[in-house]
């Protein structure tokens, strides 16, 4: 379905596809043939709406190519359908195959699974191996109980048997150790990193090998393998007189044979029972147990392997009357070409990665189907005019970044600023007002101005602040010229108009923050509290915030209700200060959380969550435990 136009998916089979009459669930719809004109058109607006979250996916798609959000091997339901294809051999030996050499002493027999060390190995004299698993075997399995009787081992699937020469360059090695009275046998099994069983291996022995890549070659044609049936194969192998030195085994688990001549008795054949089957075998679907009875034997596996990982999608449209037909292979998603493993791996992909559409599920020996519909409660209209395009609807943006003022030209801009004296209440004191505040907003103070107070003239003076000025913390600048005035215009109780002094003394007012009665000095007084916050009152209100959460412990409201006070107080404003901030908090509050375990616990677990979203590093996170272990020790804080 994803990249083609609705004109080219006019190809899709219309109609049902199934000729079974059981499939009423999967395919419910009327022929096309019985609706009216207006019906059809109907249809076709119907089936558009797949237009929509097709192009959405297909959109996403080509970002995942170049970006992919993560790794497709590394899904968990892939990764399951891998190692259930993985082939189970089992090795064991029978007597009535073995009838000729039933004189001979062959037990104990070792089965050992291992991989050849060409770099080790010198012509056809010495031959060593790294083993992976090893077995011993004891007895017939007609005469002894099933763990001394069969080794089992788990090997790659035919598909990486077949591509991967490094999986298939493995062993299946017999090593009889029976007519050697040197060995003795001790344990029944002996797997990889146990090797203080193996030295008992050390000596003469007998020994022959099966390489898993004529197995898997006998294998591959194998039609009851692939139906999830067990495979049973007899393979006769030479066992040659040898000396085994087990040097490499501490080291890498490698054991050598070394050739000798031969003995009396010379080499033999042993007759081995080998059986495969897929690690997956006991799980399988409806699907994959389907009768291929009326199919030739020549053409069964071709037939299995273009009819697995089949699935039907059928795309219900005009209120589920009508559906359009899709199949795709290898268990593929149709809208993002994701080859998802299983349909139990489709399924989780679809309902993960497809939620604009609904799904239904549905397995029989026949087919593998997932009916689709459009779901329409999720899209929503977009505030916008009917008929306008969105793209073209003018966008507003305001932008609260504040440009700072160069220090140099601020200077010269003080440098043009004149003062002379004028007449109170004339037209050149609102100028003077207005060059006073725009300084001090330079300067980064503002104050609020009201009528003159009771005189005539007004006198100033100008003082340069170079001699006597502080310099900036962390750097060599001094500050500019500061433009300062003789004298402070307040609106005070005495100047302000009887009328309205009458007014504002019937009224009462309280505080913006704190809610409290303030006094008519406080009114008239040149102090603006607009911006005021009240520490008590912010803390009183944060409490009582955290109070109606019901689901946070006594020590998590603690923690929370001092992190929010100290970064109130301390104007943690930017990303940037949080590895600061947590660094002055643990030593603020570092003796109170050395004696409160629980409360210590809150703080490490909140620096975790800050760690998580990359607001707060390593080593910020081991300078504060040194703090805390610090003030733990009762010893001096280093800074």
């Amino acid at each position: 379905m994803p990249g083609l136009p609705l004109a080219v998916r006019e190809t899709t089979n219309l109609g049902c596809s199934c000729s079974h009459s059981g499939t009423d669930q999967m395919c419910r719809q009327q022929s096309r043939a019985n609706l009216t004109a207006e019906e059809q058109l109907a249809a076709e607006e119907s089936f558009s709406l797949y237009c929509k979250p097709v192009e959405l996916y297909n959109i996403l798609q080509r970002r995942t190519t170049r970006n992919p959000y993560f790794l497709q091997r590394c899904l968990l339901y892939k990764i399951h359908a891998k190692l259930k294809k993985r082939i189970q051999v089992s090795v064991s030996l029978s007597s009535n195959l073995n009838e000729a050499i039933q004189s001979r002493t062959i037990f104990p027999i070792y089965v050992l699974l291992a991989r050849p060390l060409p770099e080790f190995s010198i012509g056809e004299q010495t031959a060593s191996y790294r083993l992976n698993r090893a077995y011993m075997l004891t007895s017939f399995f007609e005469i002894g109980d099933k763990d001394h009787t069969e080794a089992t081992f788990v090997i790659p699937d035919l598909q990486r048997l077949a591509t991967d020469s490094r999986a298939s360059n493995l062993h299946i090695i017999i090593v009889s150790t029976g007519e050697c009275e040197e060995n003795i046998v001790e344990n029944g099994k002996a797997e990889l990193g146990q090797p203080s069983s193996l030295p008992n291996l050390e000596g003469k022995c007998y020994w022959g090998s099966i390489p898993i890549s004529l197995l898997s070659s006998s294998l591959e044609n194998c039609v009851t393998l692939s139906l999830g049936h067990k495979a049973e194969m007899v393979s006769a192998i030479s066992m040659h007189p040898s000396y085994l030195e087990p040097k490499f085994l501490e080291q890498n688990n490698c054991v050598t044979f070394h050739a000798h001549k031969q003995d009396a008795s010379g080499p033999f054949q042993l007759q081995v029972n080998l059986s495969a089957v897929e690690v997956g075998a006991n799980e399988r679907t409806p699907y994959d147990s389907y009768s291929y009875e009326n199919i030739p034997a020549s053409s069964l596996p071709h037939i299995m392997r273009l009819r697995a990982g089949n699935v039907l999608f059928n795309y219900r449209y005009y209120n589920n009357t009508l559906q359009r037909t899709e199949v795709t292979e290898d268990f593929a998603c149709p809208f993002c070409l994701v080859q998802c493993g299983s349909f139990k791996g489709l399924k989780c992909h679809l309902v993960a990665c497809h939620d604009l559409f609904k799904f239904e599920f549905l397995v029989t020996e026949e087919y593998q189907a997932v009916n689709v519909s459009v779901k329409t409660d999720v899209w929503r209209s977009e505030l916008v005019a009917e008929g306008v395009d969105p793209r073209l609807q003018t966008f507003f943006y305001c932008s609260r970044y504040r440009r700072r003022r160069r220090l140099g030209s601020m200077n010269k801009r003080t440098s043009r600023v004149h003062l002379h004296a004028m007449e109170s209440n004339s037209p050149d004191e609102t100028l003077v007002c207005m060059d006073e505040d725009f300084l001090q907003k330079d300067n980064g103070t503002c104050s609020s101005h009201g009528p003159v107070a009771n005189s005539h003239s007004l006198a100033a003076q100008l003082s340069v602040t170079n001699d006597t000025a502080q310099t900036l913390p962390g750097s060599n600048l001094t500050p500019p010229t500061v433009l300062q005035f003789g004298k402070t215009r307040k609106l005070s109780v005495e100047r302000a108009d009887p009328r309205n002094r009458a007014l504002l003394q019937k009224r009462q007012f309280f505080h913006s923050h704190r809610a409290q009665p303030m006094a008519l000095e406080q009114v008239f007084s040149d102090r603006d509290s607009e911006d005021e916050v009240d520490d008590d009152i912010a803390d009183f209100e944060d409490r009582r915030m955290l109070d109606d959460f019901v689901d946070v412990t006594k020590d998590e409201k603690q923690i929370m209700h001092l992190w929010n006070s100290f970064v109130r107080k301390q104007r943690v404003l930017a990303d940037g200060h949080i590895p600061w901030a947590c660094e002055a908090f643990s030593r603020l509050h570092g003796k109170d959380l050395v004696q409160a375990p629980s409360l210590l616990w809150c703080w490490r677990l909140f620096m975790i969550k800050l760690w998580n979203h990359s607001l707060l590093d390593a080593r910020t996170m081991n300078n504060c435990s040194l703090i805390l272990e610090g003030f733990k020790n009762e010893s001096s804080d280093p800074k």
